[in-house]
């Protein structure tokens, strides 16, 4: 991924859990913001709509371990 694509991701992903760049990259890890980045691929991919439900379970893992990830950190914000 490009230097800027990279930026405009970050930013996004901030922007999206209400957020900011600094707050989102002091609060999850690399591993993390590869899960997203393969997650956000799955969900603009063209599907069949039988596989909606697995998109919906991907979604709530994500969100689940992001608040897990962040649970007692100071100043987390999660609004996913």
């Amino acid at each position: 991924m490009s230097e800027r694509r990279w930026d405009f991701f970050i930013m996004h992903l901030a922007a999206t859990l209400g957020m900011t760049r600094r707050q989102l990259l002091a609060n999850i890890d690399s591993h993390e913001l590869s899960t997203w980045i393969a997650y956000l691929k799955e969900m603009n991919t063209p599907q069949e709509q039988s596989k909606k439900e697995n998109r919906e379970q991907v979604a709530n893992q994500l969100k689940n371990m992001f608040m897990v990830k962040t649970k007692g950190k100071k100043n987390a914000v999660v609004n996913a």
